[in-house]
Formats: C-alpha cells, sequence, structure tokens
C-alpha cells in the first residue's frame, strides 16, 4: 500500500476518534455549561493546569522516542513501562503532599482534595504508554479509537449524570477520571503487552537520550501554555477565569483537533521520509495546505458568529466569554503553522533544536506577560496575540534551512485559501444585519450556508487544495473497500 493511502486510512481512523469524541464532548460541554456555573469551570482549570504539567513530566519523551524505533524489542517495552509507571507514582505522591499549599497560593481550599483525586489519572494514563506508543507507530489507530471513543461516552454520560444531581464541580472531576481509567483499560484489553519485570540501562539511555530534550522542551511548552490561567486564577475571580477557560477551549476544539489529527497521523509517515528531502518537503506542503483548507474557515466561522454561538448554545450567563473568544481566534488562524513546523525537528531527531527553541521562543513569552499585565487581563490576552506571531517566526527558521521553506513561502501557499474565505464574511454580515440569528435553526442555516459558499468558491476558482482532498477522498474509497 501506497504512503498516501496509508497516510488516508490512517487519518479515517483518527478523525473518527478525534471528532468522535470531540462531537460528544461538545454535547456533554454543552449540558455541564448549562448545569454548572462558571466558577466550577475555573476551579477544575486550575486542577487540569497541575495534571497536564504533571503528565508531561512522567511521559517524559518517552513515548515520541519508541515511536521512532524500527522495531519496539521487549527490552524497551519493559524499560519505558516501568520506569514511567515508577515515575507516575512519585509525581502522585508530591501532588498529593504538595495539594494544601497550591489550594493556599490560589486561595481556594477545596483545590486540595480535588487535586489528590485527579492526580490518579497520572498513574492510569502512564500505564497505557506502551500500547499508545505501538498502536501510533504501528500506524494502527482503529485499536486507540475503539479505546477513546466508548470512554468519552461512558466519561460524559457519568458526568451529566453527577452534574444533575447537584455534585457541580465534581462532576467535571468524574469526566476526567472515567476517561482516562476506561480508556487506558481498553487499551490493555486489546494488547496486554510483553511486559516483564526488567529493567535495561541500555535501552534506558538509548530511548531517553533522545526522549529528555523532547522532555525539557514539553514541560516549557506546557508550563508556558497554561501559564495565563495560572496568572488569571490567582489574580482574578474563578468566573473570570471560568470565561476566559471555555473561550480558549472553543478556540482550541477548532483550530487544535483537526491539527492534532494530520500530526499524529502524518509524524510516523514522515519519519520514514526524513532521508528524502524532496519527498519530505513534498510532504510538508501538503499538510500545511490541508490543515488551512480545514482550519481558515472554521475559525473564520468561529469568530464572525462568536456572540449567537455562545448565546444559543450555552445561554446567556456564558456571554461575557464571547471577547475572549474572538480575540483568540486569532491565534487559531496560525496554530497549525506552529505546530507543522515544529513536527519537522521531531522528524529529524533534532530533539536539541527542539528544546533550543523552546526556551527562545518563552523568553519572547515572558516578555509578552511581562507587558501585558500591566494593562490588566486584556493586556495578557492581546500579549498571546502578538507573541504567538512572533514565535512562528522563531518556530519557521529550522524549516527554512532544512527544507529550504520559509515562514514567507508557506505563507504564499496558504494565502489563495485564506482569500477564499472571504465569501463566509459577507454571509456572516449579511445574516447579522439582514436576518438576525435567535434559534439553533437560524444558526445552523447561517453556517451551512457560509460552508457550502466556501466550498463553491474554491470550486469555481479550481483550488489546487480543493483537487488534493477530493483525491485523498478517492485514495480511501477505492482502497479495496477496506478501512
Amino acid at each position: 500500500m501506497s504512503l498516501r493511502k496509508v497516510a488516508v486510512k490512517g487519518f479515517f481512523w483518527v478523525a473518527v476518534e478525534r471528532f468522535g469524541q470531540q462531537i460528544f464532548q461538545f454535547i456533554v460541554f454543552i449540558v455541564l455549561a448549562r448545569l454548572l456555573e462558571p466558577e466550577s469551570f475555573g476551579v477544575i482549570a486550575i486542577v487540569l493546569v497541575v495534571i497536564s504539567i504533571s503528565q508531561t513530566l512522567v511521559d517524559s519523551g518517552m513515548g515520541q522516542a519508541l515511536i521512532r524505533e524500527k522495531v519496539i524489542s521487549d527490552r524497551d517495552r519493559s524499560t519505558v513501562f516501568w520506569f514511567n509507571l515508577f515515575l507516575s507514582l512519585i509525581v502522585y505522591a508530591a501532588l498529593f503532599f504538595l495539594s494544601p499549599f497550591l489550594a493556599a497560593f490560589f486561595e481556594s481550599p477545596e483545590l486540595k482534595d480535588l487535586i489528590r483525586v485527579v492526580s490518579i489519572s497520572i498513574v492510569f494514563n502512564a500505564a497505557a504508554i506502551i500500547q499508545r506508543s505501538e498502536f501510533t507507530q504501528q500506524l494502527d489507530f482503529k485499536k486507540m479509537t475503539i479505546a477513546q471513543v466508548p470512554a468519552v461516552i461512558l466519561a460524559g454520560l457519568i458526568a451529566i449524570f453527577a452534574a444533575l444531581n447537584n455534585y457541580g464541580v465534581w462532576s467535571l472531576v468524574i469526566q476526567h477520571m472515567v476517561l482516562t481509567f476506561i480508556s487506558s483499560l481498553i487499551l490493555w484489553v486489546q494488547s496486554p503487552g510483553k511486559i516483564v519485570f526488567e529493567f535495561h540501562k541500555s535501552s534506558f539511555n538509548r530511548l531517553f537520550g533522545f526522549g529528555y530534550r523532547l522532555l525539557i522542551s514539553e514541560l516549557i511548552n506546557t508550563t508556558y501554555q497554561n501559564i495565563y490561567k495560572v496568572i488569571i486564577g490567582k489574580l482574578y475571580s474563578a468566573s473570570v477565569l471560568g470565561y476566559y477557560t471555555q473561550a480558549k477551549k472553543m478556540q482550541e476544539m477548532a483550530s487544535m483537533n483537526f491539527v492534532g489529527v494530520i500530526q499524529k497521523v502524518t509524524y510516523p509517515l514522515l519519519v520514514k521520509l526524513s532521508t528524502d528531502k524532496e519527498r519530505l518537503l513534498s510532504g510538508y506542503k501538503y499538510v500545511i495546505k490541508t490543515t488551512s483548507f480545514i482550519i481558515f474557515p472554521v475559525i473564520s466561522l468561529l469568530l464572525l458568529f462568536a456572540e449567537p454561538m455562545v448565546l444559543i448554545v450555552f445561554g446567556e450567563k456564558w456571554v461575557h466569554s464571547v471577547p475572549y473568544l474572538q480575540v483568540l481566534c486569532i491565534l487559531g488562524f496560525i496554530y497549525h503553522l506552529h505546530s507543522i513546523n515544529l513536527n519537522l525537528l521531531k522528524v529529524l531527531g533534532r530533539s536539541d533544536l527542539f528544546l533550543k527553541l523552546e526556551i527562545i521562543k518563552k523568553m519572547n513569552t515572558t516578555l509578552a506577560i511581562a507587558i501585558g499585565i500591566q494593562f490588566g487581563i486584556w493586556g495578557l490576552v492581546w500579549g498571546q496575540v502578538v507573541s504567538s506571531c512572533i514565535a512562528l517566526i522563531i518556530n519557521s527558521y529550522y524549516t527554512s534551512k532544512f527544507l529550504q521553506y520559509s515562514i514567507y513561502h508557506q505563507l504564499r501557499d496558504v494565502l489563495m485559501i485564506l482569500i477564499l474565505c472571504w465569501p463566509i464574511v459577507v454571509i456572516a454580515f449579511g445574516s447579522w444585519h439582514l436576518f438576525p440569528i435567535s434559534s439553533v435553526l437560524g444558526l445552523s442555516l447561517a453556517l451551512f450556508s457560509a460552508g457550502v459558499t466556501y466550498l463553491l468558491f474554491n470550486y469555481l476558482n479550481r483550488s489546487e487544495i480543493l483537487s488534493l482532498v477530493i483525491r485523498s477522498i478517492k485514495d480511501f474509497s477505492l482502497n479495496d473497500g477496506k478501512v
């Protein structure tokens, strides 16, 4: 099977996993947003910041190192499993004892028990690191889909039941715990794993030698991705953090999910092309154009229809999240370019350069925070936008150096895609001024009309990327009728 067909097959299953769970999670998100108060989402946001940083430490880059292996040996498998499981237990113990201090820092006593419970999920995730790495390395995304989607559905239903019975913020805790436990359990049922009680220093040195730089990079990146939540949680009320967090979550659902699907499929594939720079460049251009074709119109719609979306879907109590969402959408237009440029260094095995870029970018972010905080919360929000634009130039440096594909050439390649989004602006303007949107039906018709118009304009302009997407769909449909 050609790499294109392998990619299309993998894309299908990752898309089913990612979008299947996201559609259901979005439905659950809507229900919980109507049942719970913004304060609950603000409090859980702080908890998940702590868990996210801790989870990155536990992952330690070993999973990414395993994916790069042509064959994962039993020695590697056992070494990584026991190391990560042991590390997860140490991290859990640390969080258990640190939780009172974190609760005092954020002046929120309930954080103590919340952190102690939610941090158990770190151990659940560590227990399934081998299965996740192996399935990714083998491009067997179907099994990961089978593990993730049922877990999302069950966790969502239980969380709604808990919210209806006045569990408040604990409804969100239950959702997170059930999701991580069930997904890890199903992965083990599908692939019990050939784990023996062994630890091999040679395997550890080789894998950690690649992974530790990614670990430091990811720790820095995860910390700085969440630093705004930490600052807002410390300086402002839980309600304000709740508004910001939900706006950020909506923006990320629109910009990060499709990119996540593409990255998950293309990373192991592009590794196979890493010695052929011509094919590697062709692959990167394809990835950038494909993601832009989807991301640009989706973010445009989210930006323009932010207010009716929030009011109709989540209710009036969330209206204060609209301005945050509109500003954060600007980040959504360039997120995929950040991610794709950085992915090149993983593909080429240059974790040292990956770390170097992260340090430089975080100096940029620190400066943006130091200046932005002087102007209140809006200074922080707009500071993200400015620092993100600067970071994109930094991220593209090595793409230009290794593939001669600079940020200028990347933006030139996606410019026409962005231009063809302008009909959406016309429809949005007309919808607001001629046909006020006040119902789910009206919002759905406006979004559908904008989407159809976008595709029509691409077709009439004989868009190259539309042809590529159609060809990929044909590759999937002609793949012997199999997925």
